[in-house]
């Protein structure tokens, strides 16, 4: 989101809501891609939509769900830190008056699922995961700037996503499966900004020179969307697979105050329709030898058509309503991945993802997302017991992208681990 000029004060624009991937607990990926569910399928670089058989096909591909040998639970977490880099730093009216240009944040992201085979034929599960759990925290002072002295900027977003599938051999080649994915999104903001005696200079804002302006904001909604893959056995090697989700429509609805010197001036309710977008990917999956297997995918998000705009039903004063200033386009990854067998007890996998952009670069900022193309490389190991298998892995990743001159980066890793029950 970029602060952005209104008749007076302070238009707060919650860019992304639901899609926006800023500071705080960004999990690293361009295009605001999500890296996916579960520490065996994310070390293989996310290919495997063509070879997914436990729990996690939920998300990656349902039509694996029926090749899962028994019933199974799992659970994954994963930890890690990023650094972003913004040449523009923080705008606000469509300038730049701060000098920091660098933040360095944490983020914890999970996922969990189970998976129960009906017989040989059919499979049905269940699972939650968050794709996107995000927080900016920006402030700063403007030393060198008259129109604003100092801005004290925070916001946190949430996506949870729960899916129930079903999945069903209908052949001996071909299985398919079917999800829905209700998903539920918050956001909440809160900032502070402290007017200089410069604003003076811009017209029909001089009532707020050397004022404080504090604006909070809540919003909720709820949506839907399906999910359908295919999975194709081509010869003993060879494997193929297919998934698309619908994408979804959803009003995130919520309320807007705004207090001036730390007195109350104004309150609106506002609607926001967040454009959810639909996604496609299809993958191949080759069994090299006995002990190593080779897997490549490529995936689009349809983002085009995404919308910043924002509907107060009070509109006036402090809060104005606001259009569509966004242009974003599709983005693709590329996967490719490797899954090597050890002995009975171990295995261990690699993979690397590239992501390029969605993100117009009218919109990239500290409070949307410092939105390039990214290189990333994962690895794991997995130990198996009778009963439980733990995977412990790691991936790291960076990019940097030059719009409009200015030069963005970003740049970061985590570990993740994961454990399945069979029972």
């Amino acid at each position: 989101m970029k602060i952005a000029s209104c008749r007076r004060g302070l238009c707060i624009a919650a860019a992304g809501l639901l899609l926006g991937g800023v500071l705080g607990v960004r999990a690293f990926a361009s295009g605001y891609e999500f890296d996916g569910v579960g520490a065996r399928s994310v070390a293989r670089g996310g290919a495997v939509i063509a070879d997914v058989n436990d729990w996690t096909a939920i998300y990656w591909n349902p039509a694996g769900l029926v090749n899962a040998a028994s019933k199974e639970a799992g659970l994954e977490l994963r930890a890690g830190k990023m650094y972003t880099k913004d040449g523009n730093s923080f705008n606000v009216l469509g300038m730049n008056p701060f000098d920091k240009t660098r933040v360095t944040s944490g983020f914890v992201l999970g996922s969990l699922g189970v998976v129960i085979p009906l017989d040989a034929d059919n499979a049905i599960a269940a699972g939650a995961y968050s794709p996107l759990l995000q927080g900016a925290d920006f402030k700063d002072t403007a030393p060198a700037d008259l129109f604003v002295n100092a801005l004290d900027y925070k916001s946190n977003v949430l996506t949870g996503v729960f899916n129930v599938s079903y999945s069903r051999r209908l052949d001996e080649k071909f299985t398919a499966g079917l999800g829905v994915n209700a998903i539920y999104g918050s956001l909440t903001s809160d900032s502070t900004i402290n007017w200089g005696p410069g604003l003076v200079l811009i017209p029909g804002m001089a009532a707020m020179a050397n004022t404080t302006q504090k604006n909070k904001s809540d919003a909720n909604g709820y949506g839907f969307e399906g999910v359908g893959g295919l999975d194709y056995k081509i010869n003993d090697a060879w494997k193929a697979g297919f998934v698309v989700r619908t994408g979804a429509r959803i009003v995130l609805k919520g309320d807007e105050k705004v207090y001036v010197n730390g007195a109350f001036a104004q309150k609106s309710d506002f609607e926001y329709p967040v454009h959810h977008p639909a996604t496609s990917g299809l993958g191949v999956a080759w069994q090299a030898s006995q002990d190593l297997k080779v897997t490549c995918d490529i995936a689009q998000a349809w983002w085009k058509g995404f919308s910043s705009a924002r509907t107060y039903d009070t509109p006036g004063g402090l809060l104005n309503s606001n259009g569509n200033t966004y242009h974003w386009l599709n983005s693709t990854k590329f996967r490719l991945g490797a899954l090597k067998k050890l002995s009975d007890k171990y295995e261990v996998m690699g993979g690397y993802a590239f992501d390029t952009w969605a993100i117009d670069r009218h919109s990239i900022d500290f409070s949307t997302a410092i939105d390039v193309p990214m290189h990333r490389f994962s690895a794991a190991v997995t130990r198996k017991w009778a009963a439980v298998d733990a995977t412990l892995g790691a991936l790291a990743g960076s990019g940097r992208r030059t719009a409009a001159g200015v030069d963005y980066s970003l740049k970061g890793w985590y570990v993740m681990g994961e454990v399945k029950y069979r029972f």
